[in-house]
């Protein structure tokens, strides 16, 4: 998948995500964001997500809720640490930048 659109990295944000698919979800915990675009977000998470998946989410910037959008998880890499990062795009809502 080319992308397309800049991305922005970003300070003092993270997302809450609802997660479609399964009933128990937790909208408290804190996914913190790495980048963002008009189209999506890139997100590090401890938990795992399944591509394709659907997710709600929130995006906070400076503790101020900034956007609410539909989702699917599009993409997901590891860096050199092993540390988990996932890409989501918005279905319903892009950002205005």
């Amino acid at each position: 998948m080319k992308r397309s659109e800049q991305r922005l990295e970003v300070d003092n944000s993270y997302l809450t995500i609802h997660r479609n698919s399964n009933a128990s979800h937790d909208d408290n915990e804190h996914f913190p964001i790495e980048n963002l675009s008009r189209g999506g977000i890139r997100f590090g998470s401890k938990k795992h997500f399944d591509l394709e998946e659907r997710v709600s989410l929130k995006l906070y910037i400076d503790g101020k809720l900034s956007h609410q959008a539909e989702g699917r998880i599009c993409y997901h890499d590891e860096d050199t640490n092993h540390n988990d990062f996932y890409g989501v795009s918005f279905l319903d809502k892009y950002l205005h930048l």
